[in-house]
């Protein structure tokens, strides 16, 4: 128990350090989304393997003004759950959240619920070329995948990158001219955006926010980014401890 509890301290000074100086939003960028609304949430929640859907439309400040989330399991040891889900309480957040034995991947799709974005500059005119994005948790090696697909009429070609983000918060802040394919598309007339959220089983990973920016910007620590990583850690720990005493 004392060894648990020196783990779960440093965990939270590991959470509040990274929170202090995690960059933010500003005035110069393309918001793709901060997973603040719908205000009730939106989740997919799937039992051993399997898959779910759901896609919430009527979004404002969320490019194409819908998301549609999607979860796919492929392996359930144990027969639990995995979930995907937009929490638009403290701030907002999307979490990707396995149980034991569970590995689950996740996608989050902006295309207007299937219409597409019909061609939007996500470069603001050439002002912003950076994607930027902030991960508040990763109990393990968050696997982290953006693909951006252009119009029909521009040539429909797809860019695309990923990286395996390890464990602990962390910052996304990568050049869209380094993307795989970056050539081949043009990031004034983009029509879908998908993300993806992956890792190895039990692979629990939480963000708040995705944007097309120019340069990240330090905030002072907050406590909405505290509570997020706080609440996952959290319930990491109520898993282990669950799956624990099962197994005793």
């Amino acid at each position: 128990m004392r060894a648990t509890a020196r783990t779960v301290v440093v965990a939270l000074a590991t959470i509040a350090i990274f929170t202090t100086f995690a960059p933010v939003a500003h005035a110069t960028s393309f918001l793709i989304d901060h997973f603040v609304v719908p205000p009730g949430g939106q989740s997919v929640l799937v039992h051993s393997v399997g898959s779910g859907s759901k896609t919430v439309t009527g979004l404002a400040g969320v490019v194409g003004g819908a998301r549609t989330l999607d979860l796919n399991v492929t392996t359930s040891t144990y027969g639990l759950y995995s979930s995907l889900a937009e929490v638009s309480t403290v701030g907002g957040s999307l979490s990707l959240s396995n149980d034991s034995g569970q590995v689950g991947e996740g996608k989050v799709t902006w295309d207007a619920s299937g219409a597409g974005l019909g061609g939007v500059d996500i470069t603001l005119g050439g002002a912003v070329s950076y994607l930027q994005s902030h991960v508040l948790f990763s109990d393990q090696d968050l696997g982290f995948r953006i693909d951006i697909t252009e119009t029909a009429a521009a040539g429909g070609s797809t860019a695309y990158w990923s990286t395996n983000l390890g464990l602990g918060p962390s910052t996304v802040f990568q050049s869209l001219s380094s993307f795989t394919n970056a050539g081949a598309v043009d990031f004034t007339k983009v029509d879908k955006i998908v993300l993806t959220l992956s890792g190895p089983a039990a692979q629990d990973g939480t963000i708040d926010l995705l944007e097309i920016t120019d340069r990240p910007v330090p905030e002072p620590i907050t406590l909405g980014g505290i509570a997020l990583g706080v609440g996952a850690l959290c319930g990491y720990i109520r898993r282990r401890m669950a799956f624990s005493r099962c197994g005793a």
